[in-house]
């Protein structure tokens, strides 16, 4: 089952890669073609755009199955095709963001442990915004995994509820509240969770 979060979560994410990017001014311009005549320097290869982790996460934003699926699709292609580290990033990002049928934020955090763990050729700003994320789909995955007790829990109340227990039924009804409830600060909780990641995230890394 996937759990779609609140719009606001989503916005306090991308406030807090917005920051942790915003040292990318600091990152030397590639060589341009010199004129006729002019010997041109070849410029090195060059970790992709920053952008382009906001690009996934605009194109993964709900609303479009479609749009969605074509481009974890697409990520993942990328990254089996070129496993560079910002691909397997892009994927990462790709596969954890909240809000699609295929979300998995287990593997994602996988993903980038593995990533960060190994050698890699990431700027400290995607250092930056890997880290984020790695600790909002901690969060996220802790959360779900809080509900799926709660509706276990909630499951094993109904089975032993007898049909003519008024009572019971009453208290299983009850009991649904307070999980609607309990979901309801759990989201909160994991908007706060972004919050902070804003707040602490140094400004100009």
């Amino acid at each position: 089952m996937t759990f779609i979060l609140q719009p606001t979560v989503r916005k306090a994410l991308l406030a807090v890669a917005a920051m942790a990017l915003t040292g990318c001014a600091g990152l030397q311009p590639v060589n341009k073609p010199g004129v006729p005549g002019q010997t041109v320097t070849a410029s090195t290869p060059r970790p992709a755009g920053v952008a382009s982790y906001f690009d996934v996460l605009d194109l993964m934003a709900p609303g479009d199955a479609v749009r969605q699926s074509t481009e974890l699709a697409s990520t993942l292609t990328q990254a089996q095709q070129s496993p560079t580290a910002s691909n397997r990033l892009r994927y990462a990002i790709a596969l954890g963001a909240a809000g699609h049928v295929s979300s998995n934020p287990v593997e994602a955090r996988r993903l980038i442990s593995d990533l960060l763990a190994g050698q890699n050729d990431l700027t400290p700003q995607e250092v930056s915004l890997a880290n984020a994320f790695l600790r909002e789909f901690d969060a996220r995955v802790a959360l779900y995994a809080d509900l799926a007790r709660q509706r276990e829990e909630s499951e094993r109340q109904m089975k032993s509820i007898g049909a003519d227990d008024d009572r019971r039924y009453s208290a299983l009804n009850a009991e649904t509240q307070r999980l609607k409830k309990a979901l309801a600060e759990a989201e909160r909780k994991l908007e706060a969770v972004a919050e902070m990641e804003r707040t602490l995230t140094p400004e100009g890394q």
